[in-house]
């Protein structure tokens, strides 16, 4: 649907530094010929907005933005679950699969298993506030968390390995990219399977360095936002020097 694409084009831009809560946006017209669709279709997309309680339109002033949809800032790593509670949101998770698998050649690399050694393998779709922001595969290893369940795949995975299990998780590896959806993922979110996602390459690690889970997350980008500020480790005179040379 073209009014869809217009949808997830003017989140993006409201989303931005260019816009803050309670401005003024430009006028139909103007939005209109922005994107180069009609003023029927963009009143669509608007409407849209106006239901998710995104923006605001008032007779006679205009159309302001009331609201950007979820945004995180992250100075270390935290769970799915911990970033939308510390927004203040509600994270929900819809288990699709949930099963035992035998690991094969990547996997089993990943996690430093043998190949074939059972592995528990786990699909869900993230929500927050209802919203559908992330599909996640993940795959850990029986032998090391043999009292995984749905249960606690339907909450924090991370909670799970430190607090019960008692493994402390020193950090995660993480690869990124973007991507286009599969029609399934597409569905899954809600989203055109046109419009490109952020695809997620994540390894959590114990304090020795040995892995934790592997797992490839799909978010929707135009749903969930987060800005990650990470400090830059100092420098010594001699890591100057050899730099330098």
């Amino acid at each position: 649907m073209v009014y869809q694409n217009i949808i997830n084009l003017l989140k993006n831009r409201l989303n931005s530094s260019i816009y803050n809560v309670g401005d003024l946006l430009p006028s139909e017209k103007e939005l209109a010929a922005l994107y180069d669709v009609s003023r029927n279709t963009l009143r669509k997309a608007l409407k849209t907005l106006e239901e998710e309680g995104m923006i605001e339109r008032r007779h006679g002033s205009g159309t302001y933005l009331r609201n950007k949809h979820f945004q995180a800032s992250l100075t270390h790593l935290d769970s799915f679950t911990e970033i939308a509670r510390n927004e203040g949101k509600t994270p929900t998770s819809q288990i699709l699969k949930f099963e035992l698998q035998r690991a094969s050649d990547d996997i089993a690399t990943s996690l430093r298993v043998s190949h074939g050694e059972p592995v528990y393998y786990a699909k869900r779709l993230r929500f927050i506030d209802n919203i559908a922001m992330q599909v996640e595969e993940t795959w850990l290893s029986a032998s090391r968390f043999p009292d995984l369940t749905i249960a606690h795949m339907k909450n924090s995975k991370f909670a799970y390995i430190e607090n019960e299990c008692g493994v402390k998780i020193l950090g995660c590896y993480e690869s990124i990219q973007p991507i286009l959806p599969s029609p399934e993922v597409a569905q899954l979110l809600h989203i055109s399977a046109l419009d490109p996602i952020v695809r997620m390459q994540t390894q959590a690690v114990d304090e020795q360095q040995n892995p934790i889970d592997y797992s490839i997350l799909y978010t929707n980008m135009f749903e969930f936002q987060v800005k990650y500020f990470l400090p830059r480790k100092a420098t010594t005179g001699s890591q100057v020097r050899r730099a330098s040379r």
